[in-house]
């Protein structure tokens, strides 16, 4: 037997692969990601399939099972719709403009189903389009302006297939291919829809990141929290009284502060706290926990220092990090830190209070610094005692 080539059938298998791949692609991202809406989709889709394997079990007239799905997929469609552009609260109006949408479509379809005539098409067709549209603009329109950018593609599938609906109801557009008017329907709305979900769902799940982030995450400069600086401040300390050094936690102000706000203005405020978020970031490890706990003031919990001398290198390198004028925020800008190191062999801190507490009275040696130029930039302490420099390259107590 020679193959003979139908284009009617070449396309439709095409549109099946193309719905085949939403349908996968929906439910692997919609399990990936708990997203209920995706999985409302491969529903949609696998149940337009289902009816048409039913159909074709049962010996449906398949001129009638393409006309009820022809009305009932867009219908299911704007139900989508209306749960994803539903306004806060959903009254019993709306509730009554839900069910009236079903009930209607339901009685077009039976329409059809009883009444070819020309007369019953053109109500049947026009009806879809007029029943949609009124309910879209009674149950969507409401939540139009606060709903999202995916917003415009989920309309595009949405319009597209009902016209495509509307267009083989009429019989302005046929084909010899069986089922081809319904999988022309998926075709124009699965992809466009799938695609409004998906970025629908990438943006919800951003919030959410964000949402947890805020809570361990400075906003301005990424560095973590003062909740997570104590959270990691606490056990750090409890260990390091069974260990021969323990680490060491540093607190780094900004000297100049003021005086670069008040040259270079009060919008390069949060650009001169990036930046020395961003100096103290390249100073440190990735085992260590930089934080930052006011508006200029910063702390660095570092847990693998083995003695003294390294505690004093690590607060030389800190300084030092300050006076870089390479950057790309601020070039030629040299920050003035100022830092107080102290090793981790203080008494156990209860709670996070009292944690709280410890690191204010180590930020008020801020306050009583000089203010000369000849003020010393480090400040060391060890077991709650200010200490001299193990090394005297580059270090210096108050």
């Amino acid at each position: 037997m020679n193959p003979v080539f139908n284009p009617d059938t070449f396309v439709l298998g095409i549109a099946v692969g193309v719905l085949g791949l939403v349908l996968l692609l929906s439910l692997i991202i919609a399990y990936a990601y708990d997203e209920p809406t995706l999985f409302a989709l491969g529903g949609y889709l696998l149940g337009i399939n289902l009816a048409l394997l039913a159909g074709r079990q049962m010996a449906w007239p398949v001129q009638e099972v393409e006309t009820v799905l022809l009305i009932l997929g867009p219908t299911a469609l704007a139900g989508l719709h209306t749960w994803l552009l539903r306004k806060r609260k959903t009254g019993a109006a709306d509730r009554l403009a839900m069910a009236a949408t079903v009930l209607v479509a339901l009685g077009l379809a039976g329409l059809r189903l009883v009444d070819d005539s020309p007369l019953a098409i053109l109500a049947s067709s026009y009806g879809l389009g007029g029943l949609l549209l009124l309910s879209w603009l009674i149950l969507c329109l409401p939540a139009w302006r606060i709903s999202g950018p995916w917003k415009w593609w989920l309309l595009l599938g949405h319009v597209a297939g009902v016209v495509v609906a509307m267009l083989f109801l009429l019989g302005r557009l046929d084909s010899t291919a069986t089922y081809w008017p319904v999988a022309m329907l998926l075709l124009v709305q699965g992809p466009t829809t799938y695609l409004a979900l998906v970025w629908r769902s990438r943006l919800l799940n951003e919030g959410r990141l964000r949402g947890l982030a805020a809570k361990v995450t400075d906003p301005l400069t990424g560095l973590s929290s003062l909740a997570v600086l104590i959270d990691r401040l606490r056990p750090a300390i409890h260990r390091a009284q069974n260990l021969r050094h323990g680490g060491a936690l540093y607190l780094i102000a900004i000297h100049n502060f003021a005086g670069l706000v008040s040259e270079l203005g009060a919008d390069a405020q949060e650009k001169l706290i990036l930046e020395a978020a961003n100096r103290i970031r390249r100073a440190i490890s990735d085992s260590d926990t930089a934080a930052r706990i006011s508006e200029q003031l910063f702390a660095v919990v570092a847990q693998d220092l083995e003695d003294d001398g390294q505690v004093d290198s690590l607060a030389t390198r800190l300084l030092v990090s300050g006076l870089r004028i390479e950057s790309e925020f601020l070039p030629g800008v040299s920050l003035q830190f100022r830092v107080i190191a102290t090793n981790l062999k203080v008494p156990p801190l209860p709670d996070v209070p009292a944690a709280q507490a410890w690191l204010r009275g180590l930020a008020n040696y801020f306050g009583a610094w000089p203010d000369s130029h000849r003020s010393r930039n480090i400040l060391l302490f060890t077991d709650g005692h200010i200490r001299k420099p193990h090394s005297a390259a580059g270090n210096s107590t108050f």
